[in-house]
């Protein structure tokens, strides 16, 4: 079904929400990429992507609800697709190990100075892929590898295509109150897959994203009606601690507007204090994020609302045979920079492991 979609050369979602069976496509009847200010949500209907850093080279896009229709993995689907490589896109720079840990000690210094309590870093990992690639298949073991994630595969013809298992959801509209979730805080399971016990520096993590969360609620006039956790959660083969914040849907549709910007992007996926925080990644990272770790999902159309943080995701870049997975973690004072660098080699290998089981990949 993807393959298909791809060889069409019309803007697509296919999606997969959390626990479900279902597959839904959602399907754009022309080829234009179409962008919006992110103050003009509630007018939209389709599926949105939002980039990291909105003042930045990626622009928010949506894919219009032109079509929409669901799908099983049993239905027929065109061949793989041939890929060609042309370089259109350029790769982004990919840190070696011992650059990483320099990295993490650089904000590690800005940490004792006083000028961030967090950060998040985050790094690139490119891979060849091969040159006919099963697209339909790829999505099809990512959502039997990770059941309790949001599944997605977004292509925009002219910018790539995008693809995840992401554990986050960053607004939920669909139940009586609207939710958001405070995730952070990372650990491996154990072999018989037991729930770890959280260490003071994984909770102090989660605390800032939660202590944030509730801060940006409070401020915006949507102060929490009901407060759940930390609790942890289970995304393949890590654990993370999550806190859920459920508020009273507001009564005018601008509104959710200025509560996304407000919360995006929060100290899970850039740190804190925010603005000082996005300061050092981009002094410190070396690439262009774009739309990783922003935000994507449906929205105002005959599906739930729901929208999910870019995370455990990688980008197949348009004219070229390499694919850009992507991963990071939070850092603070008490991180040990070895034991991040192990963390992001745990969650690249979320897209990684599913990647490894298609014939002839190469790596």
């Amino acid at each position: 079904m993807i393959n298909l979609l791809i060889k069409t050369g019309y803007p697509f979602a296919s999606f997969r929400f959390p626990h479900e069976k279902e597959f839904i496509n959602i399907v754009q009847n022309d080829r234009r990429v179409e962008t919006f200010q992110a103050e003009d949500l509630s007018s939209l209907k389709g599926f949105v992507m939002v980039p990291f850093d909105v003042r930045g080279s990626a622009g928010p896009v949506v894919i219009r609800h032109d079509l929409s229709y669901s799908w099983s993995s049993a239905q027929g689907d065109a061949g793989p697709v041939p890929l060609h490589s042309k370089g259109e896109a350029p790769l982004p720079s990919e840190p070696t190990r011992q650059e990483y840990l320099q990295k993490i000690v650089k904000i590690q210094e800005e940490i004792r100075a006083g000028r961030v309590r967090k950060v998040v870093l985050s790094r690139p990992r490119v891979v060849k892929i091969s040159e006919e690639f099963d697209f339909t298949r790829f999505f099809l073991n990512l959502s039997e590898s990770y059941p309790a994630a949001f599944i997605f595969f977004v292509h925009l013809p002219s910018l790539g295509s995008w693809a995840g298992a992401t554990p986050e959801v960053l607004l939920d509209s669909t139940g009586r109150y609207y939710e958001t979730a405070a995730l952070a805080g990372t650990l491996p399971l154990s072999s018989d897959l037991s729930v770890p016990e959280w260490p003071p520096k994984e909770r102090e993590e989660q605390r800032i994203v939660s202590d944030y969360i509730r801060e940006v609620l409070d401020r915006s006039g949507f102060p929490p009606a009901e407060v759940e956790g930390p609790h942890t959660v289970i995304a393949g083969k890590m654990a993370h601690l999550e806190t859920l914040f459920r508020i009273v849907p507001p009564k005018e549709p601008a509104a959710v507007a200025r509560l996304l910007a407000a919360l995006h992007p929060t100290p899970a996926v850039c740190g804190y204090p925010r603005d000082e925080a996005l300061r050092i990644i981009l002094a410190t990272e070396g690439y262009d994020r774009q739309y990783y770790t922003g935000y994507l999902g449906p929205w105002n159309t005959p599906h739930p609302s729901r929208l999910y943080v870019n995370l455990r995701s990688m980008q197949f870049l348009p004219g070229r045979r390499e694919a850009v997975l992507y991963a990071g973690g939070g850092i603070t004072a008490a991180s040990e920079p070895e034991k991040e660098w192990q963390e992001t080699e745990l969650k690249l290998e979320t897209l990684l492991s599913v990647l490894q089981k298609l014939p002839n990949f190469t790596g």
